[in-house]
């Protein structure tokens, strides 16, 4: 075990022995050594216990523990590690992604360079088995808002993104762990409602595996329970934004727009019902007067008797003709913009 670490490193992970392996090889990887990576393991039966306590045998900065709390999931593993964590500075990283050699290194100096910075938040690239094998950005930097672009689903980074402060993380609190899913989401927008510090850095240093199904967040979920969840997270951000005077008009129209896409989602599950409850639920709450909650109900009721073969092309024709007030669009930049610059 190292004493006095600069960095730690939180790794929830469930059944990814094969995935971990390269997660942890590029931890190992790295220029800058002063490190403790904590492997978080939500109670895997593969093999995981037995292969990181081996590599804990061998490299005392890596750590080996069992989830010790009742909630399921990477909220509850992420909020053990922090409590086990030794380091002025946390990284979470999660079991399939991967860092830049230099992540560490790069990282240390600038929040050194800056000790007003609650956070750093640096570049991520995505990837299918190898980094460098997809060269395109998680997102693009803009000047627009970032607590408007994530209330958009436009959003600006993902978990292994930023560095934080243990301290800053001490006034943030902990993850959510009642939460299945967007559980980063909430946890980043918290951050910005309560206006914590930070910073943007470059180049891009961490890596993203695009889309699997073996993610913690997805085990054994119901599609019911995931936008069940959706809806938690809305109303959540809205009573966050309101206690804080942050909910702006252009802000009630961001999260009115996320009720209609999850109104929408609900038809694609043959909840006709759900779909309509959501949406009034939508107007109760005051994000939308009584004309957009019928425009929006009426496009509902359409869709609900269109078959699901073609509901893309009569959501494309109504939405083309649509409120943009009510109508969701998903922002052109999410996930789709070429590397400039590679990381080292």
């Amino acid at each position: 075990m190292i004493e006095n670490p600069d960095i730690s490193i939180i790794i929830p992970t469930f059944n990814r022995q094969q995935l971990l392996s390269q997660t942890l090889e590029s931890v190992q990887a790295q220029t800058f050594e002063n490190w403790e990576a904590w492997v978080i393991d939500d109670g895997s039966t593969d093999g995981t216990e037995q292969y990181v306590t081996d590599m804990e045998g061998q490299d005392g900065r890596i750590h080996y523990v069992k989830r010790d709390r009742p909630h399921r999931g990477a909220p509850a593993c992420r909020n053990q590690g922090v409590e086990l964590a030794q380091g002025d500075y946390i990284i979470f990283l999660d079991s399939d992604d991967c860092l830049a050699p230099s992540a560490l290194e790069n990282r240390f100096q600038h929040m050194e360079q800056h000790p007003e910075l609650d956070f750093g938040v640096f570049g991520c690239i995505l990837f299918r088995d190898r980094p460098g094998d997809t060269p395109l950005l998680w997102n693009a930097v803009t000047p627009e808002n970032d607590l408007d672009r994530f209330l958009a689903n436009d959003v600006p980074w993902q978990t292994t993104s930023p560095i934080w402060r243990k301290t800053a993380l001490e006034k943030l609190g902990l993850w959510d762990e009642t939460l299945i899913t967007g559980q980063d989401w909430d946890q980043h927008l918290r951050a910005l409602i309560l206006n914590l510090s930070y910073q943007y850095f470059s180049p891009p240093d961490c890596y993203w595996r695009m889309p699997h199904t073996d993610t913690i967040g997805s085990q054994s979920k119901a599609k019911g329970d995931y936008l069940d969840c959706r809806e938690k997270l809305l109303e959540l951000a809205q009573n966050r934004l309101a206690s804080a005077q942050l909910l702006t008009p252009k802000r009630q129209q961001l999260l009115r727009q996320c009720y209609f896409w999850l109104s929408d989602t609900w038809i694609d599950y043959t909840h006709k019902t759900q779909a309509f409850q959501v949406w009034q639920r939508c107007y109760h709450r005051q994000l939308l007067d009584r004309s957009l909650h019928s425009q929006g109900l009426r496009y509902l009721q359409i869709i609900a008797t269109v078959p699901p073969a073609g509901r893309r092309v009569a959501r494309k024709a109504i939405r083309e003709w649509g409120n943009p007030a009510i109508v969701f669009h998903w922002p052109k930049t999410f996930r789709n913009t070429p590397l400039e610059s590679k990381p080292s």
